[in-house]
């Protein structure tokens, strides 16, 4: 059996109960290095996953496998890769608050009518997003960074929008910044591991 675990946006304490049940059974624990790092105390045999895994290798382990997924694992998560290798039948996936969810209760912001766009290793149209919604939050990556973003925006003149910063979400140096886009221009700062969320002027 495979289970998926979202182990939310960081902080172990966002935790769902039952995540950790599953985590605490697991004979196979598979994650990043970073993931791994917060279960030691867990008595089982670990496997580090990184761009060139073989996962049919690890997926073809005995026991339970147990997949620690950041946030959420079926959005933008491991889910959409797992489903290549392993059936339905067999996948157990335990949901998580991701890190979307947090920054939007930080923010106080509704997620009501909330659109989601990743730029973590892939392209979107993000200007044509931003045109045709209100709310956008950005999953984001070493290449396509919050100044990346406020840049997109000035050159398609989308200057009264407001860019929200969450940078480490949920851990001790976690740190929200809002700017306007020319204020995130001028900003020399390199953002940690970090969401951002666009907003209207009046939002």
């Amino acid at each position: 059996m495979v289970t998926i675990v979202g182990i939310g946006p960081g902080n172990k304490k966002f935790i769902t109960p039952y995540a950790l049940e599953k985590i605490k059974k697991a004979d196979v624990l598979v994650g990043g290095r970073r993931h791994l790092k917060e279960f030691e105390d867990v008595n089982c045999e670990k496997s580090v996953i990184n761009a060139s895994t073989d996962y049919q290798h690890i997926l073809n382990k005995k026991g339970n496998i147990v997949i620690l997924a950041s946030g959420e694992p079926s959005l933008y998560g491991i889910t959409e890769v797992i489903l290549e290798y392993v059936d339905e039948s067999q996948l157990e996936i335990v949901p998580g608050i991701s890190s979307i969810q947090y920054m939007c209760a930080k923010l106080k912001m509704t997620m009501n009518d909330l659109t989601v766009v990743s730029l973590h290793g892939r392209s979107e149209d993000l200007v044509k997003k931003v045109k045709e919604n209100k709310k956008v939050v950005i999953f984001t990556d070493k290449a396509h960074t919050p100044q990346f973003i406020a840049a997109l925006l000035k050159k398609a003149n989308l200057q009264d929008r407001k860019i929200h910063v969450g940078e480490n979400l949920s851990y001790d140096n976690e740190r929200i910044y809002s700017f306007t886009v020319e204020e995130l221009l001028n900003c020399s700062k390199k953002f940690d591991l970090n969401v951002v969320v666009i907003t209207c002027g009046n939002i």
